[in-house]
């Protein structure tokens, strides 16, 4: 007996994304094409800052309890700055449009736009 409709569901999508929002990945590529190099930067220049501030921060004395604890001074903040990375990509999507605002870097965006976007 073939029954012309399934009594089963179809399964669920696997996607994590919700509903109406496109993937992180997807999301950061738009950004790459819209921003290009911008982006990049953005992302080093916090990155560098957030390295910093926990190398300052562990030379001045937070010991950190985990197991970068044993490891050397620029160990133990690369490793903390592993930990804060969600934070540090949420800072790149937030303000790489905020600095493309600025004129000179929105100049020299639209006058490169050709180089990057496909």
């Amino acid at each position: 007996m073939n029954p012309s409709v399934s009594d089963t569901t179809p399964p669920a999508p696997t996607s994590t994304a919700k509903a109406g929002k496109p993937p992180l990945m997807a999301r950061f590529k738009a950004l790459l094409l819209e921003y290009g190099p911008l982006a990049f930067v953005v992302h080093y220049v916090i990155f560098g800052l957030v390295l910093g501030g926990f190398y300052v921060a562990i030379k001045l004395g937070f010991r950190p309890e985990s197991a970068g604890e044993q490891a050397g001074t620029w160990a133990a903040a690369y490793a903390l700055s592993q930990v804060v990375k969600p934070l540090r990509l949420a800072g790149v999507f937030v303000l790489t449009p905020l600095v493309a605002r600025i004129p000179p870097v929105h100049r020299f965006i639209e006058r490169n736009k050709h180089k990057w976007s496909m």
